[in-house]
């Protein structure tokens, strides 16, 4: 592993062309800096890289292949997200990496991404070929079995996280989680979904903060959470296993935060791909029953499901923040979230 030193210009991702959009590999020539940078420092073979191509994952990340030897690598361009402190960020997502692998997931069928470098704002991820959560949700129709299988690694991932990060040390801090719900319902009445409807916002702050004074929320201690617990951050190769990726949110939390924000995700995407909230009860239900089988022993199960209730909650009202949600999806969103919290 290579880090660079701080006060480096940040590197920004490829220029953007027709094959990047259509999600194809596009050419890259041989003087592209992180071309370069990476036949320099991490090219190990006898023979020079023939060629290169490019592939873009999202807006910031980017897969790079040598043509001859197919050998990949991701790039996280940090400049599209946090401009010149592209750096500071990209170190501070690799240090997170580092600090889920020390909680268990370095190795095995249930780890973490493995960070390979850093340069100039680029953090520089192995490739890892695979079915996402989300990939599995799509196709659960034609692969009888898979979506199961992808829920009760998921649910070992964050159990296994939540276990081996616990800090005894610290106290737990409900009240910002509550800030945040609260922030998420201002947007939807000033932008959202809630914006001709603001008495419905008025109620859900009403149910949010009836939360801030119920004790369970304050009975835990904080573990490490992945922070960013969605379908698309779960990725199953295909030899097996599961990895997870993006740890940019990690944080020191309820461990019922991440159950929650992943049972949201769930019930969404199955609606979103074909599904019905009868299709979805079920899945939710095993992935919660995951989760608890792969708690030690000495865990209180139930308490942590409640606690997940408001998380759950929280999480659909920030699904149903995005605009390309349709409208009737947001509103139903909306109602679900209120069913939560009551």
């Amino acid at each position: 592993m290579q880090q660079e030193s701080q006060g480096v210009v940040p590197v920004g991702p490829p220029a953007d062309n027709p094959e990047i959009q259509r999600g194809n590999w596009s050419a890259l020539p041989a003087d592209d800096p992180v071309v370069e940078y990476l036949a320099a420092n991490h090219w190990d073979r006898p023979e020079r890289p023939a060629s290169w191509v490019v592939a873009r994952f999202s807006r910031a990340a980017y897969v790079y292949r040598e043509t001859s030897s197919q050998w990949t690598v991701v790039a996280k361009f940090y400049a599209i997200k946090t401009g010149t402190s592209a750096q500071k960020h990209a170190e501070q997502e690799f240090e997170w990496i580092q600090q889920a692998q020390a909680a268990g997931l370095a190795e095995g069928d249930v780890r973490a991404i493995r960070p390979l470098a850093l340069w100039r704002g680029v953090l520089f991820l192995e490739y890892v070929d695979g079915l996402t959560l989300e990939d599995i949700v799509a196709v659960r129709r034609s692969r009888p079995g898979t979506l199961s299988e992808g829920l009760e690694r998921a649910a070992a991932a964050l159990a296994k996280l939540h276990a081996h990060g616990i800090h005894h040390d610290l106290q737990p801090d409900f009240p910002p989680k509550i800030a945040y719900t609260n922030r998420i319902v201002g947007d939807l009445v000033k932008h959202g979904v809630l914006q001709d409807d603001p008495g419905t916002g008025d109620g859900l702050i009403r149910l949010i903060n009836r939360w801030a004074t119920n004790p369970l929320m304050e009975d835990f201690v904080p573990t490490l959470n992945h922070g960013d617990a969605t379908t698309t951050n779960f990725v199953f190769p295909w030899n097996g296993g599961v990895v997870v990726i993006d740890w940019e949110r990690l944080e020191l939390a309820d461990p019922a935060a991440d159950l929650g924000r992943l049972m949201a995700e769930v019930d969404h995407s199955i609606k979103q791909h074909g599904g019905s909230a009868a299709e979805a009860v079920p899945a939710i239900q095993y992935l919660v029953d995951a989760y608890s089988r792969a708690l030690p022993s000495g865990w209180d199960s139930d308490v942590i499901f409640e606690r997940a209730r408001f998380y759950r909650a929280s999480s659909t009202l920030r699904i149903a923040r995005n605009g390309w949600v349709s409208r009737l999806d947001r509103t139903a969103l909306v109602a679900q979230a209120m069913g939560l919290l009551s």
